[in-house]
């Protein structure tokens, strides 16, 4: 896309366009009688002029005064309309296209948003999208209108005398000639200073939403120095960008009132010498400034075409970017409801092309209703492996099945539904407690609602609020405890019922009663689910039916704590290290003892 025109993205935006095709047909109706009504003013003012100076005609005159006033309300109306309709298809063309754009990123894979700031791409859904709907309501119909007026006055002053033509389209050419070289320069920087705001605003949204780090490690004078730095860097962009336009803007006032200025001096010396009424003359300088304000305002929005150019460019780009993981053409379906088998065949995996191999011919079944707990240093490949299961990424070898059929024959919707995921960091939302809830089944009635939360012990705390469940808990769900936001991702998932659950137990620490609730929530929400575990508790890892240990993307042993404690050393070692740091949590006495127990191989 960057060799097509600067106007080449309005191509692009046909089929957003073209719904609206009635409503510009009568914007551009409107234009068209706009422009003429405008045309038609120096020649009446020449014919006021010529009636009062030289015919002295009262009566003329003053029809040709109620004229005017006449065709001006008219004009007033026609912009009216004209304004509303272009304003209105503006605004419902970029609501699409950002409509469009959302939902073509949330379509894609985590893999995608791992390789892009977040920032940038709300920029682009904002900012880009911000800067196309300015061209369509303002710079498309003055556009048409300037260019009508152009070509329109031209024709009447070549027809009022074609002397004073040639003067006065001396301008266009110097006015041409800047336009296009200084439009580009100001595309190339504009896109530049989309890219660096972008960055800028990507930078803020990681500091708001990491506040806290930002804070304990006092870095808030070194952050706000790297976000000034972008900021001025954009700053010096936009600098540039300013020097641009302003010399686009002296060239083309020079030579445009230049030439108007030629006029007047030809002119009157035309009507000293008898060749040209004072009225033809009034009326041929109106439009030598017709003309003039014309190649003007034509030269100012081409350098705002190149602008919105550069940043249609960056959108269709993210439109164009293929959905990674593709729908099947013919696709299968899941049982009903789904029993809950789950098969890895010879599954390989890599994350691009030219990286190593994460997954190497990983062989695994998963009965229905059996916890599978994986075990394994960091990196060896646990998280990769429970992500293909609800296909967040395709296999690059083998093949992952659900109750025998193949992920990738599946709907990713009918394949989610069925798979229940709760994170290592749940993530909410900004909102109430009710949306949060709700988000697991969007039809879930309230009693449905209350029961989730009181089997995941989240009831408790949430009737506690002053809102009770209309509370709102803010971005990420900050005004709750990491052990109260854990409880409700588990109601969430419990709403929407899945047969089979992946769980990435969290790691971060939690006081016993809160670790109490959450594991007792954990266990009702595995009951009767197949469900694979990314173990990091030590119950956990005692309550599974088999566990997995894993190193460097392949299985290296399989299965109950008790005959792995003995056969295999990385299992005795992950297992230990655990230990010794639950001891160091636990303390002495009952807790101890107990995990005592379980080191010695009785707890299976």
């Amino acid at each position: 896309m960057n060799s097509q025109p600067a106007y080449g993205f309005l191509s692009r935006l046909a089929p957003r366009l073209r719904p609206h095709r009635a409503a510009l047909a009568l914007a551009s109706v409107l234009i068209l009688v706009g422009t003429a009504i405008g045309l038609a003013f120096p020649l009446l003012v020449r014919e006021l002029l010529d009636a009062a100076f030289l015919a002295e005609d009262r009566g003329l005159l003053d029809r040709v005064a109620l004229l005017l006033v006449g065709l001006f309300f008219v004009q007033a109306v026609v912009n009216f309309g004209q304004s509303y309709l272009t304003a209105s298809v503006s605004e419902r063309v970029v609501a699409r296209l950002r409509t469009d754009l959302f939902g073509h990123l949330v379509t894609q894979p985590p893999g995608f948003f791992e390789r892009r700031r977040v920032g940038e791409l709300s920029s682009r859904v904002a900012s880009d999208a911000g800067l196309i709907q300015g061209i369509l309501r303002f710079g498309v119909p003055e556009l048409v209108r300037q260019g009508l007026f152009l070509v329109g006055a031209v024709v009447l002053v070549t027809v009022t005398h074609p002397r004073l033509t040639v003067v006065t389209l001396v301008a266009i050419p110097p006015t041409v000639a800047a336009a296009w070289i200084l439009g580009r320069k100001v595309r190339g920087i504009s896109t530049g200073i989309q890219d660096r705001l972008a960055a800028a605003v990507s930078r803020a949204e990681q500091v708001f939403t990491q506040i806290t780090t930002v804070q304990s490690f006092t870095r808030e004078e070194w952050e706000r120095r790297a976000f000034a730095e972008e900021i001025e860097a954009t700053r010096d962009e936009g600098l540039r960008r300013a020097v641009a336009r302003a010399l686009l803007t002296g060239i083309v006032t020079f030579t445009a009132f230049g030439a108007i200025a030629l006029v007047l001096w030809e002119g009157g010396r035309l009507v000293l010498e008898g060749a040209l009424t004072p009225g033809t003359l009034v009326a041929f300088l109106l439009y030598a400034v017709t003309i003039a304000g014309a190649v003007t305002s034509l030269a100012g929005f081409w350098s705002n075409f190149q602008e919105a150019s550069g940043a249609a460019r960056r959108i269709f780009d993210l439109l164009d970017h293929r959905i990674e993981l593709k729908e099947p053409d013919r696709p299968g379906h899941l049982p009903k409801p789904p029993r809950g088998l789950v098969s890895y065949e010879g599954v390989r995996f890599r994350y691009g092309e030219g990286l190593p191999e994460v997954l190497h011919g990983i062989d695994l079944e998963l009965l229905p209703g059996e916890t599978v707990a994986l075990v394994g240093a960091s990196g060896a490949g646990k998280s990769t492996l429970a992500g293909l299961l609800p296909r967040f990424y395709n296999v690059t070898g083998g093949r992952v099945t659900v109750d025998g059929v193949d992920v990738r024959d599946v709907r990713l919707a009918e394949l989610r539904q069925a798979i229940g995921v709760v994170p290592q960091e749940p993530m909410l939302f900004a909102g109430s407690v009710w949306e949060n809830l709700r988000y697991g089944r969007e039809d879930a009635g309230d009693g449905e609602v209350r029961s989730a939360a009181r089997a995941a012990h989240a009831h408790e705390f949430i009737a506690k609020f002053p809102e009770g469940y209309d509370q709102e808990i803010g971005e990420r769900g900050v005004t709750l405890s990491a052990g109260q936001r854990q409880r409700v991702a588990i109601a969430r998932v419990m709403l929407k019922a899945p047969a089979i659950l992946i769980l990435d137990e969290a790691s971060s620490a939690l006081d016993a009663e809160s670790e109490r609730l959450v594991q007792d929530a954990l266990d009702r929400l595995m009951e009767g689910r197949t469900t694979l575990v990314i173990a990091h508790r030590l119950s956990t890892i005692l309550r599974a039916d088999r566990i997995l240990v894993l190193d460097q993307g392949e299985i290296v042993a399989e299965g109950k704590h008790h005959r792995l404690l003995e056969e295999s050393d990385l299992y005795a070692r992950l297992y230990r290290r655990q230990f010794e740091e639950a001891m160091a949590s636990a303390g002495e006495g009952a807790g101890a003892a107990a995990l005592a127990r379980g080191m010695s191989g009785t707890g299976s």
